[in-house]
């Protein structure tokens, strides 16, 4: 039985992607480590400011100091989220800790306007004691735990397999090179190359059965135009075709490279039928 809120959107590419959305728990911790962290940024600032112009207690130098701080207190509540989204492609600290990422509706990366208006809006998510009153009752009651700054900026904040992704970066093929180029090569393989019938040692004893055909196609369809899609897209792509894949099929032991995955998977699958 699975108690995780699951969303199924379209690629661009055309390819359905299934991403676990990050339930109201997660992005409270995942606040509270950025709050934190702001926190630590403005006791910082005031320290400056106070040890450069405390000595001057003119009314001029009060004003400006008062100014200074409230533009820096906006800078560091809206701007840090902005300048981590972009900077790692939809996390910031506390989420990149809690494994959290946002990304828009349709599974593409957050936007400079996307995460603009979605942390704006924080400032009405926010209200009624500012403990994230409004945007906690969103994230409970809607149906992709969005609250508003995520429904206007039509975005998602979604749990990373970040278990799954650390294992797909440590190749363990003997000798993968045997029966297919190695990941990341436009040439691994192409629609067009006939089945084989020869298998290699690493692969004979793979038992694809379970895998559908439907999960074949997409498995097929995604190596075919692999050299078309972005590197952020290619890899996430591939790592999740291959998660999806990974409990279908017996024999291997430990995960390799996602693409290399997919690669066998689909030679025993030609070099069987």
């Amino acid at each position: 039985m699975e108690f995780e809120d699951r969303f199924v959107t379209v690629t661009p590419e055309g390819i359905s992607l299934d991403v676990v959305l990050a339930g109201l728990g997660s992005r409270f911790i995942a606040f509270a480590i950025d709050f934190l962290l702001q926190m630590v940024a403005l006791v910082a600032f005031l320290v400056v400011a106070f040890s450069t112009f405390g000595n001057n207690a003119s009314n001029t130098s009060t004003l400006v100091l008062v100014g200074a701080f409230a533009l820096f207190a906006l800078i560091d509540f809206i701007g840090y989220f902005i300048f981590f989204e972009m900077l790692f492609n939809g996390r910031s600290p506390g989420k990149q800790m809690t494994g959290l990422r946002v990304v828009r509706v349709g599974g593409q990366p957050v936007g400079f306007w996307s995460s603009l208006l979605r942390n704006v809006l924080r400032l009405v998510d926010m209200q009624l004691g500012s403990v994230y009153l409004v945007g906690s009752v969103l994230i409970l009651s809607t149906s992709r735990n969005q609250r508003l700054g995520d429904l206007i900026a039509n975005t998602l904040v979604i749990r990373e397999r970040v278990a799954a992704e650390t294992q797909w970066k440590n190749p363990t093929w003997t000798s993968g090179a045997e029966f297919s180029a190695p990941a990341w090569s436009s040439t691994a393989w192409s629609p067009e190359a006939p089945g084989r019938a020869w298998l290699p040692p690493e692969l004979a004893h793979w038992d694809v059965s379970a895998v559908p055909d439907s999960e074949l196609a997409l498995a097929r369809a995604f190596l075919a135009n692999r050299s078309g899609y972005t590197d952020e897209a290619r890899r996430r792509l591939g790592a999740d075709l291959a998660n999806r894949m990974w409990p279908l099929v017996a024999g291997p032991t430990t995960p390799s490279q996602p693409e290399q995955f997919l690669e066998a998977v689909v030679l025993v699958k030609s070099a069987r039928s």
